[in-house]
């Protein structure tokens, strides 16, 4: 079957009307008209119902817009691949990174892709977790390394799972916590501040601090910017929950001492590498990640 044809039924799926998908595939409206009813006459059924609120495809049409969006993307998949055998260098490499992970590593990989590959050129995404996913399945993305929660089961995805990192409450100096013992029902009350997270690790959390049935911890500030948020932490009464090794620096120089909490009261974060399984990494990427996995570390490989 003709790719292009192909193309062009998907774009038809995808924006409803004959009108619209032509203006995304730059046809004027008879040439897509004709390249659909081409693919008719090829497909031997109707693919494209017209009616009231624009054109549908008919079952035959679902089933094979569905056959060629995997067509389509192994076939980029081989160009892309062809590509990079024929150049046998560098290049680049664009990956997405969550904040946390981000103020634990990004850094001190960026620093090494810099000293042991000065040619690369090197595209990191600061974002939520959620957002680099949807940037990774759109193709935008090379890989991704975001919080274990984000990622979805599925089979189009292969997760490297990082090692955990312990994390903790903190505070600047003189906080009015650190008079008196910590308990959770003081630490419950207090105000908060914190990357963005997925509903599920909201959730823990409330169930850590023995939240009432309604009750939602105060989180104050939420941002991406981590290094707002040891900045504001430290000269405020906020309290910031984060990853140890994300604060070293703050630690060591006396800006932020992390609270003592009761026994039992774990909290942790998880981190994975995440990429396409269909889709071959660059030697770029391969490099990127490599340089992620000194930095923190690989407990194990899972797919799915």
């Amino acid at each position: 079957m003709n790719l292009k044809r192909l193309e062009h039924l998907i774009a038809v799926a995808e924006a409803g009307s004959l009108a619209a998908a032509a203006r995304r595939v730059f046809l004027s409206q008879p040439a897509l008209t004709r390249s659909i009813q081409a693919l008719e006459a090829e497909a031997g059924f109707p693919l494209c119902e017209r009616g009231a609120r624009g054109v549908t495809l008919t079952p035959a049409g679902l089933m094979v817009a569905e056959r060629a969006r995997r067509i389509l993307f192994e076939t980029s998949c081989l160009a892309r691949d062809l590509v990079l055998l024929q150049q046998h260098e560098m290049g680049s490499v664009e990956f997405g990174i969550g904040p946390l992970p981000a103020a634990i590593m990004l850094p001190g990989v960026l620093c090494a892709l810099n000293r042991d590959w000065p040619r690369l050129r090197v595209r990191a995404e600061v974002n939520e977790g959620q957002f680099l996913i949807k940037a990774l399945r759109d193709e935008q993305l090379e890989f991704v390394v975001v919080e274990q929660r984000y990622v979805p089961l599925t089979a189009e995805l292969k997760v490297q799972r990082l090692r955990g990192e312990p994390a903790g409450c903190f505070v600047r100096p003189q906080h009015p916590l650190l008079t008196g013992e910590v308990t959770i029902e003081r630490l419950r009350h207090a105000p908060f501040a914190s990357v963005p997270g997925p509903a599920v690790a909201r959730e823990r959390l409330r169930e850590l601090f023995g939240c009432l049935p309604g009750e939602s911890l105060n989180i104050q500030i939420v941002t991406n910017d981590f290094h707002a948020l040891i900045q504001l932490t430290s000269g405020s009464d906020l309290v910031l929950m984060a990853p140890v090794r994300a604060v070293k620096g703050a630690l060591e120089s006396g800006a932020l001492i992390q609270l003592t909490i009761p026994e039992g009261f774990n909290l942790s974060t998880k981190s994975a590498i995440v990429n396409l399984a269909q889709r071959s990494l660059s030697p770029s990427a391969q490099r990127a990640i490599a340089a992620i996995e000194a930095a923190n570390g690989p407990a194990n490989d899972a797919s799915g």
